[in-house]
């Protein structure tokens, strides 16, 4: 009995010191946002129509859709269909803080399509429709989709952190640049499924430069493919 007493006594300095020890090492955090600089981010962006530099992926599930940072792009879902594809323009609707360091982006294909969807009747909560929640978040997500900026700048750097939003910023749309010809012909040789008329639309080139770049794409699978 002695020796199981003294054995529990010696397991009970091993755990105070351990906590101890735990409470003593530097706790890695997540600095949050300033708000003056989220503020002013929003009165620069929010509401404005932009053309999309890459595509952004529908919201489904718990995980983020898009996730930006100066590491590059991630999409969490990889199997998450494509909701708005890169040279599409669209509605930047709404910017908030999603606290530690993150800045959360909610788009729309439009600012019709935003006021459209947030008017439109839906079945409002009751005892007869207990799935209310789940109704208004898939109902919203079918025409939006959420991108989520991670900084690395502190809150102590308010003029790094504004810095960094639009650096991260400029990686999803085309924020202060317009696509170069190379970008639309590029676009064109990657999306050889796509219909002339919609290319024609999105890059701004001519339909015979566009019919030519398309053979261009097609020759090299033509001649890979087996006699």
């Amino acid at each position: 009995m002695r020796l199981d007493r003294h054995g529990a006594i010696v397991r009970g300095r091993i755990i105070v010191a351990l906590l101890t020890v735990g409470f003593l090492l530097p706790v890695q955090r997540l600095e949050a946002i300033k708000r003056d600089t989220c503020r002013e981010i929003r009165d620069r962006y929010e509401g404005l129509a932009l053309r999309l530099r890459i595509d952004l992926k529908a919201a489904s599930g718990a995980a983020e859709p898009n996730l930006i940072s100066l590491e590059g792009v991630d999409y969490p879902r990889a199997r998450s269909p494509v909701l708005f594809g890169s040279l599409e323009t669209v509605f930047l609707q709404r910017i908030i803080s999603e606290g530690g360091a993150r800045l959360g982006l909610t788009v729309y294909r439009s600012a019709e399509e935003a006021n459209r969807l947030r008017a439109s009747a839906i079945p409002g909560p009751s005892l007869a429709n207990p799935a209310y929640g789940r109704t208004l978040a898939t109902f919203a997500r079918q025409g939006s989709t959420t991108v989520m900026l991670e900084l690395q700048a502190g809150k102590k750097d308010p003029q790094g952190q504004l810095d960094e939003i639009e650096t991260l910023l400029d990686r999803v749309f085309y924020l202060k640049s317009e696509p170069s010809p190379e970008d639309m012909e590029n676009f064109v040789r990657r999306h050889t499924g796509m219909p002339i008329s919609r290319l024609r639309d999105l890059t701004g080139l001519p339909e015979e430069r566009i019919r030519t770049l398309l053979k261009e794409a097609a020759a090299p699978a033509s001649q890979d493919a087996p006699p």
